[in-house]
């Protein structure tokens, strides 16, 4: 019970982080504020094991009170090297439209677990000539494999409410970082607001059946919450269906991704307040993340009737 009343709590802190549009249907909102009026480099990117274009997202971040999108970067040198032992691949990136800021490998390439992949950026930032270097790199964790996801609808109080749970086996023998996209109807919710982060404490190698890790309240409840709260949040009906993608993730993307949810206050998911409140892995002073992780997915339907204890 103690967890679900933290959870929501949880949950009502996220609901006042505020989400701008996304760049595309599978790339995050990157936009940045800084606490100064120097822009700095901000760059994203996640290599997946999905067998797609990867892409990297470069931008300039604005000032703490700028309430304006990020500038584009075009004009950059993107490479991504991937290496496990005696093996190296290296891909040269190209934006994928004038201007997008976005840099895409030429064809498909799948991400692997267990392989190292490093990212270059070479670019003029500041405009004096030369060119600077940013670089990051990590290793894709094994994947979790889920067998299953499922719901359950219970009552807390007066609110009607909906816990996603999930079946899987823990890799073991370390501790392991873990999180959750999901889509409702084939609506993708790709904020990193509502992205759900958990880890394996307590379950190090443990086979997991029906574990809880988020709850969400039924549509009947909006009205109990604000107008601008309930915008912010995901509510379920029954017969709505679920995909959930969860992936085993390195502890600083964990971390990077806890970091802005805590950002209450701000103008977007990623930055709400000033930069080194949140963990980067870019070098040489720019901001973003880069990091590289398995997917593994399954469906469900939220059920129309309440779950027996």
């Amino acid at each position: 019970m103690k967890a679900i009343y933290k959870q929501m709590k949880s949950y009502l802190w996220l609901v006042y982080i505020i989400s701008l549009p996304l760049l595309s249907s599978c790339t995050e909102d990157t936009t940045i504020a800084t606490s100064n009026s120097t822009p700095v480099p901000v760059i994203y990117g996640a290599i997946t094991d999905h067998n797609v274009r990867q892409q990297i997202d470069l931008s300039s971040s604005t000032g703490y009170f700028d309430k304006s999108q990020n500038k584009r970067i075009s004009n950059a040198t993107v490479t991504l090297q991937e290496d496990t032992v005696g093996i190296t691949h290296s891909y040269t990136l190209a934006q994928d439209s004038v201007g997008s800021g976005i840099y895409m490998t030429a064809n498909p390439v799948a991400g692997r677990p267990g392989w190292k992949y490093k990212l270059t950026v070479n670019m003029d930032f500041n405009q004096d000539g030369t060119p600077e270097m940013y670089m990051a790199e990590c290793t894709m964790p094994q994947k979790l494999n889920v067998d299953s996801v499922n719901v359950t609808k219970m009552k807390e109080a007066s609110y009607t409410v909906y816990s996603l749970n999930i079946s899987a086996q823990d890799p073991g023998n370390e501790k392991n970082y873990y999180f959750c996209k999901y889509s409702v109807n084939d609506s993708l919710h790709n904020e990193i607001s509502k992205y759900i982060v958990f880890d394996d404490i307590g379950l190090d190698g443990m086979y997991v059946k029906n574990l809880a890790i988020w709850h969400f309240f039924d549509k009947s409840n909006k009205s109990k919450f604000s107008d601008q709260d309930a915008d912010e949040m995901v509510f379920l009906s029954g017969g709505d269906k679920i995909n959930a993608e969860v992936s085993n993730i390195t502890k600083g993307y964990s971390d990077f991704i806890v970091s802005c949810q805590n950002q209450k206050d701000g103008s977007n998911p990623f930055f709400g307040g000033p930069p080194a409140n949140i963990p980067t892995n870019i070098s040489n002073g720019a901001r973003g993340y880069f990091t590289a992780y398995a997917t593994s997915s399954a469906k469900c339907v939220v059920p129309t009737h309440f779950t027996a204890n």
